[in-house]
């Protein structure tokens, strides 16, 4: 999650995202090999909602979210959990 975006309930747009999380795809990559950086999961871990969860999910290299307090909210829940990954 961005600096700017912590406790704010704003998102990084799926761009953003996606380099900062080819970045650390690249880093483990370069301390291992691109195998274990294929296997490794990287999660995005800003605020997550039902409308940023799909385009979050269709980049290459964001393998998951943590949800925060859409969680408690079970038809939010329940739609970042059904995401649909958005055409690229």
């Amino acid at each position: 999650e961005p600096v700017w975006a912590i406790g704010t309930g704003k998102v990084a747009t799926p761009e953003i995202a996606q380099d900062v999380h080819k970045v650390c795809r690249d880093i483990v990559a370069d301390m291992y090999d691109h195998g274990v950086a294929h296997e490794c999961r990287i999660l995005y871990g800003g605020s997550v909602s039902p409308e940023s969860v799909d385009g979050l999910m269709a980049k290459p290299d964001i393998d998951g979210t943590l949800v925060g307090g859409a969680s408690l909210d079970d038809s939010k829940f329940g739609r970042i959990i059904n995401f649909e990954t958005a055409e690229e």
